[in-house]
């Protein structure tokens, strides 16, 4: 039995018109914003009020998930020895579980879902490194939207993680002969938390304005 597909897909500067476009080439009929902040400085059409009008015009459901999937989370318990996010904890969380039976919920129903930040490039957001991960542990196949038009797989843009971090990743070695790709994969997800996980204690202004 084929996995359901969940979509994730960043606003960036795209003018409204041309996001639908990228809905619309594959079927998107429910966007879920994991900003913590829904709203855009730099990109006011992709403040709520008027996204969600403006999706609701085109017969696309609207929800706003930041509570289950936002990055910018201040629980203490949530967070690492460094103060920062612990993505690993957050989707240990009955909320972020939550939001993964709403996901379910809404794929029943007939929907096809992209989820939603900010960031043109997955691989810079939370939705890949944090959300993708955990809904592709939950049975979900997802796929990533670019903002091309193209799509690439979550395995593919995991081969992209890999190689950005190659040289910090352990290999296999006359004293750790059992190092296997998933242990290598499972580092580079934490370097990547290391390196966008959202700290409450600083002023990020990348972290505001994208998450």
């Amino acid at each position: 039995m084929d996995k359901p597909i969940v979509y994730t897909i960043g606003h960036s500067t795209h003018q409204l018109d041309y996001f639908l476009e990228l809905l619309k080439e594959y079927g998107v009929n429910c966007v879920v914003d994991v900003r913590s902040v829904p709203a855009s400085a730099y990109n006011p059409q992709y403040n709520q009020e008027p996204f969600k009008n403006f999706l609701k015009n085109h017969k696309i459901t609207y929800l706003h998930f930041a509570e289950e999937f936002g990055a910018r989370q201040t629980d203490p318990d949530l967070l690492d020895n460094e103060g920062k996010l612990d993505f690993d904890k957050v989707r240990k969380t009955w909320l972020f579980k939550n939001g993964l039976e709403r996901i379910w919920q809404g794929v029943e129903k007939g929907f096809t879902i992209a989820i939603m930040c900010s960031e043109s490039e997955p691989l810079d957001c939370h939705r890949f490194s944090m959300v993708s991960f955990g809904l592709e542990k939950d049975g979900f196949e997802v796929k990533h939207i670019l903002k091309d038009k193209s799509i690439k797989s979550n395995a593919e843009l995991e081969k992209d993680l890999l190689k950005k971090f190659e040289k910090k990743l352990p290999q296999k070695s006359l004293f750790e002969p059992d190092i296997t790709v998933d242990d290598q994969l499972k580092a580079a997800y934490r370097l990547k938390n290391k390196e966008i996980g959202y700290s409450p204690y600083t002023n990020n202004q990348k972290e505001e304005e994208y998450d």
